[in-house]
């Protein structure tokens, strides 16, 4: 076993042109990637090779302006980048069957995720992932707070002698974070706080300058929650049970992959500063404990609804005797 700490450059388009884009495939791509960069480690944290890979757009295939000042990759190495169906073998290789897989932050595979699906790609070997920044917050100061990257380097008196937005540079810099926190532990705390979570990303967060939704009802539209698909293998998820509505706008719901098996979908909707709403979806395995709270919550709601439709037909008819013409 050996740990790839992986980072991703991606490029953006304009609203219109995502949204269009979303609509023909089906599916969400707010990003295309553009390059990626990885880190592997041996199971001391010791560093033992390093990938860095340029990808051609196939959907997005002018550079932003913004992207191209950020990571300075113009159109032309865009150009000459390989199609993201040959990168991943690339990929594959360097990576092997037998890894774990690293981030800084929630938001590098979940995109990876779009991309494959979008190119209508499936790979397995990625399924075993794990964002750093909640080890770091775990190990520090406790906080559940999203630090950045340069934060976490800056309190290790890591040195960032490397320009920043390059996907293998950025890698490093997560890798040499790793190496001074206890990786082992922090994928056993996240495992027993997560239940393994297979897919999980933030929609329409305008607090970080995305298009927040204006409604509830629209958020609930995103294809990612409206009709999931399998992160393993992209084929539509089969809801087993109805949708259940908690306090605080949570949703949950038991679905099935025919391939790998029950998973729990999550939705939470939170308000953004600007009055709109974003929505966090989370896909996680269906253990005993979660599929026993969750049919307990569903059973108790169940028959709320069945006291509150009986009050009612009970109401009705004592207002019915009161105004019968025979007084």
């Amino acid at each position: 076993m050996h740990y790839i700490v992986i980072d991703l450059e991606w490029n953006q388009t304009y609203h219109e042109k995502a949204v269009a884009t979303q609509k023909e495939l089906s599916i969400r791509l707010r990003g295309e990637v553009i390059q990626i960069g990885a880190v592997k480690l041996d199971e001391s944290l010791s560093l033992v090779g390093s990938y860095r890979i340029t990808v051609k757009p196939k959907f997005y295939k002018k550079i932003h302006r913004h992207v191209m000042r950020l990571t300075g990759i113009d159109q032309a190495q865009l150009d000459h980048g390989v199609p993201l169906s040959e990168a991943m073998e690339s990929f594959h290789r360097f990576c092997g069957d037998d890894a774990v897989f690293l981030t800084w932050g929630p938001d590098d595979m979940p995109m990876l995720f779009d991309n494959l699906r979008a190119n209508k790609l499936s790979y397995t070997f990625l399924d075993k992932y794990y964002d750093m920044q909640p080890m770091f917050n775990r190990e520090t100061d406790g906080e559940k707070r999203q630090r950045s990257l340069e934060y976490a380097m800056e309190h290790f008196g890591i040195e960032m002698n490397l320009p920043a937005h390059d996907a293998l540079n950025d890698a490093l810099f997560t890798a040499r974070v790793a190496q001074r926190l206890n990786i082992a532990e922090g994928i056993r705390a996240a495992d027993a706080a997560t239940g393994d979570y297979l897919y999980e990303a933030l929609f329409g967060d305008a607090d970080s300058g995305e298009r927040g939704f204006l409604t509830v009802e629209k958020a609930l539209l995103t294809p990612a929650f409206a009709s999931p698909v399998c992160p393993m293998c992209g084929k539509p998820l089969v809801g087993k049970e109805p949708m259940l509505h908690a306090k605080g706008q949570k949703y949950q719901r038991l679905y099935e992959c025919e391939e790998h098996g029950e998973m729990m979908l999550v939705g939470g909707i939170k308000r953004n500063i600007n009055e709109t709403f974003r929505l966090r979806v989370i896909l996680m395995r269906a253990d005993e404990e979660r599929l026993s709270r969750y049919r307990e919550k569903l059973a108790n709601e169940r028959e709320f609804r069945r006291s509150h439709r009986r009050s009612r037909r009970g109401g009705k008819r004592e207002g019915s005797k009161t105004t019968s013409p025979s007084a």
